[in-house]
């Protein structure tokens, strides 16, 4: 008696990145050559804004629209405000929920998860009913930037906070093969994808050393003139409150930071970290270790790992780069991706 084999049910898992998500349509793309189609799909962040474009059928629009952004239209449409968040987004929400007209998530051409965070409990939510556009504004929400959003009684916020690339979301709509696409493999590695970007270049860590002893300080054969404690590597003396009692020993100073001599000044040429550069750097730390451990008791079948370390969260304006990084990512992995889907 012949058996045939039952057809792989596959999932896609687009990951969060801000403006890297571009990178997810080259991949998307580059799977549809290869004659992939998955059956659902799963995003977080921009990956559920793609994956929700995706899903409604207009990746051609999408790609269209962004390969005509310019940096003066990025900073237009991230209308600036200080209420909930620096970043309003109205507007940018506004241009797709014209796009999706008023449509429901199971109104979508396949089946679709959006993933958010609760912003109280940091629990992890799972957007698969509703209105697409509210599903996938919560799960862009990227803490002060844009404004949380209410749903069903709580705030949510960016899922990046509690996944970025949610393969258990894709394992639960019962995906048996999972094609995971990751964006910030290589984010903290500085490279650039050839775009006119400023990156300052990161230095070793330097080792602080507390200034040496006074010559006239140096001890003789009668121990006058001995060295102080915080400078000879004992304790410096305690600290006490008002009553006597010493304070915590968490709140004592160190050997290094009793001595006023001790300071550590950037070099000239360096320049201090805007606020938003400040928050993206953050972000991108944030987003590589929760994805790391994520991945890590949750894996993939096949991961996809766009090089996306020279491009910012902002560059939206970079969309060609970016696409295309995405399209190469996914033929690297070809042979990978039809041998877990016997295809070979």
């Amino acid at each position: 008696m012949m058996h045939r084999q039952r057809t792989r049910r596959i999932g896609l898992v687009l990951g969060g990145g801000a403006a890297r998500g571009w990178a997810h349509i080259g991949a998307i793309r580059a799977l549809e050559e290869a004659g992939i189609k998955p059956d659902v799909v799963c995003g977080t962040s921009i990956g559920a804004l793609v994956g929700a474009v995706y899903a409604n059928g207009d990746l051609d629009w999408l790609e269209e629209w962004v390969g005509k952004l310019t940096w003066q239209t990025v900073v237009r449409l991230l209308d600036l405000r200080f209420s909930g968040g620096l970043l309003g987004g109205r507007k940018v929400i506004d241009l797709f929920a014209h796009q999706f007209n008023g449509c429901a998530i199971d109104d979508l051409g396949m089946p679709f998860t959006a993933v958010a965070t609760e912003l109280d409990t940091g629990r992890e939510v799972w957007l698969r009913d509703g209105g697409v556009v509210d599903a996938v504004r919560a799960s862009i929400a990227i803490p002060g930037l844009f404004t949380p959003i209410w749903h069903d009684g709580v705030w949510l916020v960016d899922g990046g906070l509690s996944n970025p690339v949610p393969v258990s979301a894709a394992r639960a709509m019962r995906a048996d093969c999972v094609i995971a696409v990751d964006l910030n493999h290589d984010i903290l590695n500085g490279r650039d994808l050839g775009g006119a970007i400023d990156t300052v270049p990161r230095e070793a860590p330097v080792e602080v050393q507390p200034a040496p002893p006074a010559a006239s300080a140096a001890p003789d054969v009668q121990g006058a003139g001995a060295v102080p404690s915080s400078l000879d590597g004992t304790e410096p003396p305690a600290l006490l409150r008002r009553n006597g009692k010493p304070f915590p020993r968490w709140l004592q100073p160190s050997a290094a930071s009793s001595s006023e001599d001790v300071r550590v000044a950037p070099p000239p040429s360096a320049r201090v970290p805007s606020m938003l550069s400040s928050i993206a750097q953050s972000i991108d730390i944030m987003q590589v270790r929760i994805t790391r451990s994520r991945l890590a008791g949750e894996p993939a079948d096949v991961l996809i790992q766009p090089r996306l370390g020279g491009m910012g969260i902002f560059d939206f304006h970079r969309a060609a780069p970016a696409i295309a990084e995405g399209r190469a990512a996914v033929q690297y992995m070809l042979p990978a991706i039809r041998a877990q889907l016997g295809l070979d």
